[in-house]
């Protein structure tokens, strides 16, 4: 018996394992809603890991990336991605510990909605400030809520405040 040549198992075949990461998905002109975001499936130490594979994905060079909403899987242009939001089971405290400085801001997008967080850094001590956080290499910023890590598209921010401590 001759083994099946056909495209479609070869393509089963070439697929990389995946898994999909719940996360809150804002696209540009519609409401944030559920979705399912696929990253690689390798070992990962934690939930940190995974968050940022999922950095990475939306970082990379590539301009699309699979997305799972509610009229199945598309794949979604990263410029049209407002933000992603990845909840997490780390308390603030334990999360904060791990940088240097914390920048508490409100980021106001293209769209209208906004985002309030803290940029977490450990960046040089000749770059505390919150214009260097934004000015670093990426597609994607990173904010910090109380429970959340949100992926901010950088081309979506129209304005960013820094807001008191407290």
């Amino acid at each position: 018996m001759t083994e099946d040549p056909s495209p479609v198992r070869h393509a089963s075949q070439l697929r990389m394992p995946t898994i999909a990461v719940p996360i809150r998905l804002a696209v540009v002109g519609r409401e944030p809603a559920p979705a399912e975001l696929f990253v690689a499936d390798v070992p990962r130490s934690g939930r940190s890991e995974l968050v940022d594979d999922v950095a990475a994905a939306l970082d990379d060079a590539l301009t699309f990336v699979p997305v799972r909403g509610d009229s199945g899987v598309v794949l979604l242009a990263k410029h049209a991605i407002a933000w992603v939001a990845i909840g997490f089971e780390d308390s603030p405290s334990e999360v904060s510990t791990l940088y240097d400085r914390q920048h508490r801001v409100e980021i106001v997008l293209a769209g209208g909605g906004t985002v309030t967080g803290a940029f977490l850094d450990s960046l040089p001590a000749d770059r505390p400030r919150v214009v260097d956080h934004l000015n670093r290499a990426g597609r994607f910023v990173r904010v910090w809520s109380s429970d959340t890590h949100y992926l901010v598209n950088a081309l979506q921010i129209v304005e960013v405040r820094e807001l008191p401590d407290g």
